[in-house]
């Protein structure tokens, strides 16, 4: 497809073989009545037969980039825009399947608010349950209730689980799915487009390898004044985490780590330093607290290897991707991401496809 696409599709890969055609079929489906659609595929080097599914639709509208080791889903969003060209570009998992006119939803929702810059698709489960996809911004509180192992037990049996509701706008979705558009903090980065002026240089901080790298981008571009908001026009199923699952299931303890040293990365750069102290300690009362729940009642010790990786302490598990000594590491001036890791060969950043 020559020339310049109204839409490029960035979309990162990890042993989806089972997923992506799906996934590419129903991108591909939304061009059409003067819409034009490209793709372009990172894959994090995986083992089974992802990127040659892939490869065999290359020049139907079709890019794959072999990114040569798993470098995370961040590195893989950018190296994706830096080999696109369209003016808007849309993220997207491969376990997400869009609707019909998900996509032009979106471009015309953006089209039609200079201010708002990130639209995301109204998501649901494959069998059509409404899906809670989007939540709020969390300070030390939530984190106290929503994030901390203990605090979640506590908020389940004692609060009626209030945190975790509050956390994932439960109150927009009592009456059904929203049917108009709406503001939230961050919704989850499964089908979400933006504007290409939006996002560049890149879109993501790569220091957030694989969690809060959404939210980080959300909170950049709502403190610069720009609104982030959900399209229930623009639809699109998702099968929720089927990558992380993956990996949570193959070591749970480094992808607990890795998932609180990118809290504590999220601190650094949106708190101030008495919520930063206020974490630590709370993150460490967690691990003090998990672990005698462990001795007691004979639970899994890997959430507090996890607990403990995150945090740089002896007795840990290493985050999956995030080096500890990286969390306190302030970003490049003027908000810009983070100069990103070397990009696979042949791929220069802000390279445009032939």
């Amino acid at each position: 497809m020559p020339g310049v696409p109204d839409v490029e599709v960035l979309i990162v890969t990890y042993e989806h073989g089972d997923e992506i055609d799906a996934c590419l079929d129903a991108a591909l489906a939304q061009a059409g009545a003067g819409l034009t659609v490209r793709v372009v595929v990172a894959d994090n080097a995986s083992r089974d037969d992802t990127a040659a599914r892939v490869r065999a639709r290359a020049g139907a509208g079709v890019r794959l980039l072999e990114m040569g080791c798993n470098r995370g889903f961040a590195a893989g969003v950018n190296a994706a825009f830096a080999a696109s060209s369209g003016a808007y570009v849309l993220i997207l998992n491969p376990d997400c399947v869009m609707d019909a006119g998900c996509a032009r939803a979106l471009r015309d929702h953006l089209a039609a608010r200079p201010r708002v810059a990130l639209a995301a698709a109204l998501l649901h489960d494959p069998d059509g349950t409404p899906q809670l996809h989007a939540r709020r911004d969390v300070g030390l509180a939530g984190v106290l209730w929503a994030y901390t192992t203990v605090g979640r037990r506590v908020d389940a049996a004692l609060r009626g689980g209030r945190a975790a509701a509050a956390r994932r706008y439960e109150d927009l979705w009592s009456g059904g799915p929203p049917r108009e558009p709406f503001a939230v903090f961050c919704p989850a980065a499964a089908c979400v487009m933006a504007r290409r002026s939006d996002l560049a240089p890149l879109p993501l901080d790569e220091r957030f390898a694989l969690f809060f790298n959404d939210g980080d981008l959300c909170a950049r571009l709502q403190e610069a004044g720009r609104g982030v908001e959900v399209v229930p026009a623009a639809t699109a199923a998702h099968g929720y985490g089927t990558s992380v699952g993956r990996a949570q299931r193959a070591d749970p303890a480094r992808m607990r780590a890795e998932w609180v040293a990118s809290l504590r990365r999220y601190a650094a750069l949106h708190w101030g330093r008495p919520q930063r102290v206020g974490l630590a300690a709370a993150l460490l009362a967690d691990a003090i607290a998990s672990a005698a729940l462990c001795l007691l009642r004979r639970e899994d010790p890997r959430e507090v290897r996890g607990l403990l990786g995150g945090l740089g302490l002896p007795g840990g598990s290493p985050p999956l991707l995030t080096p500890v000594r990286k969390i306190w590491a302030r970003r490049a001036p003027a908000g810009a991401p983070a100069a990103p890791a070397p990009p696979p060969a042949g791929i220069a950043p802000g390279s445009r496809r032939p």
